[in-house]
């Protein structure tokens, strides 16, 4: 929480700094958002993803049955792996959706093969200017679970911790990770997660995306436990500095999408009760 504060502070002030005002942070990545259903719709993004890279992925139905486990239940919109449920077999996913329509009764579900591949990477970027070829910042984060096989990574997950080995790579190396973002999307800040065997095998290009987040993507390097704060608070600064001028450098638009205001209208569709149930069926089937 700290830290996301820290961000947000920082963020305000680059912002006034540059010239420019941070509301107009939620149209940077406006032209991915859907108008129809009122989020960044993972299976719109999906769509992005160039086939070699990308998982199958449908909108779940009670008839689909996987030839292939473990599966993921995802919600249509989620942030930090909220609502995401594993099944290992056929009988899991039998009751997992029995329990999410008792729960979530309309919220539309995704089901997603579960990706191959030894470890678990999280590529963060902030690009500046999108036509030059150049990511401004860029980060290579791992997320590492020596528990699980299949693990629902994320802050929260309490066998996950998170390790920064951006240094582990070179110039060269940092600038073809980031032509591989720009091959899904022009993103002014996003956070990729994908699955490699190794970082060789990530930097040839043989991984497959899990999910790509537009919405608030954190940098998920900063929670890094090995980082001390002197490290946290001038990442942050220069990073903070490249989106504020990424903002500054937005177009300006006839009729600008209110992506806040209808993001958070449909984050409070479920009552607390009913997210606290979710939460109480989540732990009970993991």
């Amino acid at each position: 929480m700290h830290i996301t504060i820290i961000l947000i502070l920082t963020y305000i002030a680059c912002c006034f700094r540059v010239g420019t005002v941070p509301w107009k942070y939620f149209q940077l990545n406006a032209r991915y958002f859907s108008k129809d259903q009122g989020i960044f719709s993972k299976l719109s993004i999906d769509a992005l993803i160039p086939d070699r890279w990308r998982l199958y992925q449908v909108p779940d139905e009670p008839s689909l049955e996987p030839s292939k486990y473990p599966v993921f239940l995802k919600p249509e919109w989620g942030q930090n792996a909220s609502g995401i449920y594993r099944a290992d077999s056929l009988e899991d996913l039998h009751s997992i959706r029995h329990q999410l329509k008792a729960l979530d009764g309309e919220e539309r579900y995704i089901l997603q093969q579960g990706a191959p591949g030894k470890r678990e990477f999280e590529i963060f970027s902030i690009d500046v200017n999108k036509n030059d070829g150049n990511h401004d910042v860029v980060t290579v984060t791992e997320a590492v679970n020596d528990t699980e096989a299949f693990p629902i990574n994320s802050k929260n997950n309490s066998n996950t911790r998170y390790v920064d080995i951006s240094t582990g790579f070179n110039k060269e190396q940092l600038a073809t990770l980031s032509h591989f973002l720009d091959e899904v999307g022009h993103f002014a800040i996003s956070r990729m997660s994908v699955r490699a065997d190794s970082l060789e095998e990530l930097v040839a290009g043989n991984f497959h995306v899990i999910e790509v987040n537009l919405f608030l993507p954190m940098p998920i390097n900063l929670l890094d436990e090995s980082y001390g704060w002197k490290f946290k608070l001038n990442f942050i600064r220069r990073a903070m500095m490249s989106l504020a001028q990424a903002t500054k450098a937005i177009k300006p638009a006839d009729q600008p999408e209110a992506i806040f205001t209808r993001m958070m209208l449909y984050g409070h569709k479920r009552s607390p009760a009913r997210r606290m149930n979710n939460l109480a069926t989540r732990r009970s089937i993991t």
